[in-house]
């Protein structure tokens, strides 16, 4: 079995345990009240999934928890073990449910993270600030045959990845809620956010924007209950040759925002790094959005055509850049962390650039992107019968948002992005120039100004204007709202991003119905 430890620590650790056996059964019985430990809900949500053929009882039952890394205490408590041989909480099946539960809560809140694999990445340095012995009870899931591991670990890139063994896997997920959370009322908003550089729980500043929360406050977005039997019948008929994603991996991130969607548990916040909103709905695979309602209406999404290469075109702007223009957006507009990573000595180079740079090298660029037809036009250029639209948009964000060293190396992706550098020099020596020693740099840019534009700007003016009557759904770089209300909606953003990039954006106009979608076979 693989381990996600080296052998040496295991033995240590074994021996550990059998040295805190020995002493405590030398000690006198004591009897002691010990209280409630449940995990506080910030960090588990109201709900876990757990396969539908894990009886937990009999579980515990065949697997004695004290056969593992827990232990009888003097006064007949079970404890997990500590590898330094110390006692730590009391032993509580919630919190293995909880690591159970991860599983598919992980990959519901990152669809990045969903692989080929199925792997789910577990971050011992986040979960251990809330659950001190975690370890244990990982050690019992991967010894009692429930969880698997990849045994892969790169310290700042990837942590151990886990998934249910076979016995598990590919099983219907049913939910088991907490205990602290039965008859409770759900809240729509997360109260706090983590920030994943503190490591700490802090106020969730969505909470402070009405013309943003007030649309989850009303617990009037519901979403049609068949939609958890369409994600088990995908389940059923996924092929994998047709998806470079684990089938079970999705079912399993798709059930667990279903299931909060249906318990108006919204998860909705907005990030500390880039200030996006997150929630439920942005991290829902995208056909699971036909089955959403507000108030019993049918939504539609207005989404900016090209949107990352047409919020580039602001970039383009000598202004931009400067905190102490009068542009309608400037870098100084943006979140104080945004602006930190650009020093003075940056910000003089870039608009250097700018100001040395002929406006006519960026007119191709601009009028491709925003009239929607960028990938077409790259697409036309490259003219070879393996690069399709599809090839040529995982291009240009490759472009926008990898490491400048990847340019020269000999992976096909990096031969794309040297296609983009061929086609547009000065706009790639741009986004190379704000990328140069942080390679993220550029990305968080991009998708900070997105949000003031989307969530501040356009949300904003259509609460005003809408005089609290036009509800809104973000999905990063487009505005859902119900039928009624699209065309208002469309001249909003329309009016703020040009305002902001100097041109007219192109939009896709998309209705979110479940007649989009094949549902009645799983009838």
């Amino acid at each position: 079995m693989d381990k996600i430890y080296s052998d040496r620590f295991y033995k240590e650790w074994l021996e550990a345990k059998r040295r805190l056996v020995m002493e405590v059964s030398m000690r006198e019985p004591v009897r002691r009240i010990v209280s409630a430990l449940a995990l506080p809900r910030k960090y588990t949500g109201s709900f876990a999934l757990i396969p539908a053929n894990l009886d937990l009882d009999r579980h515990l039952e065949g697997y004695p928890v004290t056969d593992y890394f827990f232990a009888e205490d003097e006064s007949g408590h079970i404890k997990s073990v500590n590898h330094n041989g110390t006692f730590g909480y009391c032993f509580d099946v919630e919190r293995l449910i909880h690591i159970i539960g991860l599983i598919s809560s992980i990959p519901a809140g990152k669809r990045d993270l969903i692989t080929e694999s199925g792997y789910v990445p577990i971050n011992s340095s986040v979960i251990r600030n809330y659950f001190k012995d975690y370890l244990s009870y990982l050690d019992y899931l991967l010894q009692t045959g429930v969880l698997i591991t990849d045994g892969i670990a790169v310290k700042e890139e990837k942590s151990y990845g886990y998934k249910f063994s076979p016995e598990y896997e590919n099983q219907p997920m049913i939910r088991y809620i907490y205990l602290s959370a039965r008859d409770v009322q759900p809240e729509p908003l997360l109260e706090e956010r983590f920030n994943r550089h503190t490591r700490k729980f802090e106020h969730n500043p969505l909470r402070d924007f009405p013309y943003l929360s007030h649309w989850y406050e009303q617990k009037k977005l519901e979403i049609n209950p068949i939609a958890g039997d369409f994600a088990r019948h995908r389940r059923l008929i996924a092929d994998r040759s047709h998806s470079d994603k684990d089938p079970q991996a999705q079912y399993q991130s798709a059930l667990y925002n279903i299931m909060a969607l249906e318990n108006k548990e919204y998860k909705a916040q907005i990030d500390s790094n880039v200030h996006r909103l997150h929630s439920a709905i942005t991290n829902i695979q995208k056909d699971y959005r036909n089955f959403l309602r507000y108030d019993g209406q049918e939504l539609t999404a207005i989404d900016i055509s090209n949107s990352q290469p047409f919020l580039l075109t602001i970039l383009l702007r000598l202004e931009f850049w400067d905190r102490d223009s009068d542009a309608y957006i400037n870098i100084g507009h943006l979140p104080e962390n945004i602006q930190e990573m650009f020093t003075p000595k940056l910000l003089h180079e870039i608009k250097k650039y700018l100001a040395d740079t002929p406006e006519e090298k960026f007119v191709n660029y601009i009028r491709e992107a925003s009239e929607g037809h960028l990938y077409e036009f790259m697409q036309k250029k490259i003219n070879k019968p393996d690069i399709d639209r599809s090839r040529v948009k995982t291009m240009t964000l490759i472009t926008f948002f990898s490491d400048n060293r990847y340019l020269n190396q000999p992976a096909e992706d990096a031969a794309l992005k040297r296609q983009f550098r061929r086609l547009f020099p000065e706009i790639y020596k741009l986004i190379a120039l704000g990328k140069r020693g942080r390679k993220n740099r550029f990305a968080c840019l991009m998708q900070s100004v997105e949000s003031e534009i989307i969530l501040h700007r356009c949300c904003r003016r259509i609460w005003d204007e809408g005089e609290h009557k036009v509800p809104v759904f973000t999905i990063h770089d487009s505005i859902a709202t119900t039928s009624g209300n699209v065309d208002f909606v469309k001249r909003i953003m329309d009016e703020e991003l040009t305002m902001a990039a100097g041109v007219h954006p192109s939009f896709k106009i998309e209705l979110w119905s479940e007649s989009n979608l094949e549902v009645q076979a799983i009838h």
